[in-house]
């Protein structure tokens, strides 16, 4: 869903006001032909009326104002069904939002000290961060776990994958919290998920922040047969 131009824009305090105007949208759908042996093996697929599952990856966004404290519980609303979720990436904004003359692609630690997820009664990480102290340039094990999605989302080499993000530049501009789950009973796979992220801070937080979450979930598409032709069941 997009916001306002005042969260999309950035200018200097003497430029003018600008606006976002969007005149063209295009919707660019990969079309894939099989060969002549898979066209066989697809045709008698639709002929024995079976059923193809095709999985996918589901990505939803949450925002929430954060209040004045230092501890801060947060239960994410998002959808959550026989959606397997597999990554959480949380990061928090100060006085950032509705203003053209603030950048609202940078993101601030807000001195935080300690985080972790609970999806049911289970906590990612299960140890906890050994005193986060940005200040103190103590921040490995967030900027690694940041450093390594990538690598580890698209299963590439490191070398290839590398995000080009120096740990300075990290705890300047780009303090995100990344936290892996996909390590889960898949036995549990069809239940609902509760998710909750819980953060705590040296001091009480500021004023006018707001907190991002984004949800990667494993999702499937079930493709139907008639005899004649595939239908879609989500």
């Amino acid at each position: 869903m997009r916001k306002g131009d005042n969260d999309a824009i950035f200018r200097a305090a003497a430029a003018d006001a600008g606006k976002v105007v969007l005149t063209k949208l295009s919707w660019y759908m990969p079309h894939v032909t099989p060969n002549l042996q898979e066209k066989l093996t697809l045709y008698k697929t639709i002929e024995s009326k079976s059923s193809l599952t095709v999985g996918y990856r589901v990505v939803q966004c949450e925002s929430i104002s954060v209040p004045q404290t230092r501890n801060f519980t947060w239960r994410l609303s998002v959808k959550s069904g026989q959606e397997k979720p597999r990554w959480i990436i949380v990061a928090f904004q100060t006085d950032k939002s509705g203003d053209h003359q603030h950048n609202p692609s940078i993101f601030d630690h807000c001195n935080l000290t300690n985080m972790f997820v609970m999806l049911n009664s289970r906590r990612y990480p299960e140890i906890d961060y050994d005193d986060i102290n940005f200040t103190q340039q103590n921040f490995s094990r967030v900027y690694g776990d940041a450093a390594a999605f990538r690598t580890k989302f698209y299963n590439v080499e490191e070398l290839i994958s590398s995000p080009n993000i120096t740990p300075a530049v990290y705890k300047e501009l780009f303090p995100i919290f990344v936290f892996d789950v996909t390590k889960q009973n898949e036995k549990l796979k069809n239940s609902v998920t509760d998710i909750q992220t819980k953060t705590q801070f040296s001091a009480n937080i500021a004023a006018n922040t707001e907190a991002f979450a984004i949800v990667i979930s494993d999702k499937s598409l079930i493709f139907q047969s008639d005899g004649q032709k595939m239908h879609v069941e989500y």
